[in-house]
């Protein structure tokens, strides 16, 4: 099957190299941005140094904008650590917010691809306009 007959995800995973640190989205220093298909193969689209503007006050709604138009092209956000800003993108953006358990990107991707379809379910709501309650837990 070719890569345009496939399902599939833009998600951008929040990292240290190749670690998941525990902390907000936003807070990490860079954010990879991979194609995920339904069948758990994943393509590296870039490596994106996160230039964000620093927060002036927690959960500041400035960072969160910043932090999502460098990442723009992404139905999808994975971070090692849940924030009040996830929450504000789970109820106002047509972006999936979840929360990895696991500790590299390599581990996050092969979660990513086994709960595929309940990322696609929600990230088809979204495209739909919906907003689901919902930060998905992988690992």
């Amino acid at each position: 099957m070719s890569d345009e007959q496939r399902r599939s995800i833009r998600v951008a995973i929040a990292c240290k190299g190749d670690q998941i640190p525990r902390r907000h989205f936003g807070d990490c220093p860079q954010f990879r941005v991979y194609e995920l298909y339904e069948d758990g193969e994943y393509h590296l689209i870039r490596t994106q140094r996160n230039t964000s503007p620093e927060e002036q006050k927690h959960a500041d709604p400035k960072k969160m904008k910043g932090v999502t138009s460098l990442v723009s092209e992404c139905e999808a956000l994975v971070s090692g650590l849940a924030s009040p800003n996830f929450v504000r993108i789970r109820d106002t953006k047509a972006i999936q917010p979840v929360v990895t358990k696991e500790e590299t990107v390599a581990g996050t991707l092969r979660a990513l691809g086994r709960g595929f379809d309940e990322l696609w379910g929600l990230v088809t709501a979204r495209r739909q306009g919906e907003h689901p309650a919902v930060i998905l837990t992988i690992g």
